[in-house]
């Protein structure tokens, strides 16, 4: 499976409902495992972006997917950045 990194800023939407947050991540994460996904892990941040989640994907497509998904419910901007592990990244050299 593919690792990849989603970046999210809350949108006034997001800090209204921040105390929502983990119930959304255990809805969010059922999504992405019917899916065929699964999340390494959500967390809250201090800095630039407000959470961080680390997620396997079958494929782009299913990444894609769940992009997509995350950013119609209205409560982060994200950004999504495939992840290489260093056995990876050994194969790519």
């Amino acid at each position: 499976m593919a690792t990849y990194m989603l970046l999210s800023k809350w949108t006034d939407l997001g800090r209204r409902e921040a105390a929502t947050l983990p119930d959304r991540v255990t809805e969010v994460t059922k999504h992405l495992e019917e899916m065929g996904g699964r999340v390494l892990g959500f967390y809250l941040t201090m800095g630039e972006y407000d959470q961080v989640g680390l997620i396997e994907t079958p494929d782009e497509e299913v990444a894609a997917r769940f992009a997509v998904f995350i950013a119609g419910r209205g409560y982060v901007v994200s950004e999504t950045l495939r992840c290489f592990s260093m056995d990876e990244m050994r194969s790519l050299t």
